[in-house]
């Protein structure tokens, strides 16, 4: 073999090397920023699982005082003093789980918790006569509040990159109550 076909072979083994350890630095990068993202999608996905969950409580405690007060019918009533204490409660963990959810979470998905609490204000405050309402207002506000929370929920599957939509309760029915067995498919 001839020292030219000598260093021709060297540098094919030298630029081959230097191909694998960019390949591999390029590989490693990605793979990181990968299960950097994962993690990320983890956390978002359990401060809003929370926020939703506390949304919930919060919501079922309205109900029930609103059941006592007249202005829906469903969930057991409760006395006045309890639905208070109930809401007040969920309150103060809300505005935990909201701050974490404004934090982590993107605008649109920010815009969507918003709106949902505000709904859920709206609620609440009607259940404990700090606005005044009667069963109408309440139709209109629970209303307000489904269609507040579909938007929420969509926000965060797009933000976690799950497809479709999801279940949407009352589309394209203006029922703010569970479809009869009747309607079920």
């Amino acid at each position: 073999m001839s020292v030219a076909g000598g260093l021709v072979t060297l540098g094919a083994a030298a630029i081959g090397g230097l191909v694998a350890v960019v390949a591999n630095a390029v590989s490693d990068r990605s793979r990181r920023k990968r299960d950097h993202e994962e993690r990320w999608s983890s956390i978002r996905f359990e401060a809003y699982r929370t926020f939703m969950n506390v949304m919930h409580v919060q919501v079922g405690a309205a109900r029930s005082l609103a059941t006592t007060r007249g202005l829906t019918v469903g969930p057991p009533p409760v006395s006045e003093e309890v639905g208070r204490r109930e809401i007040s409660e969920s309150d103060r963990e809300l505005a935990i789980a909201f701050e974490t959810v404004q934090l982590l979470g993107n605008e649109r998905t920010g815009e969507a918790a918003y709106a949902w609490r505000a709904a859920v204000w709206q609620l609440s405050d009607y259940a404990r006569e700090e606005l005044p309402a009667g069963p109408a207002e309440w139709i209109t506000a629970y209303a307000t509040y489904r269609a507040a929370r579909d938007t929420f929920q969509a926000a965060v599957r797009l933000d976690l990159g799950i497809q479709g939509i999801g279940f949407q309760r009352g589309r394209g029915t203006s029922s703010v109550s569970p479809p009869s067995t009747a309607q079920l498919p």
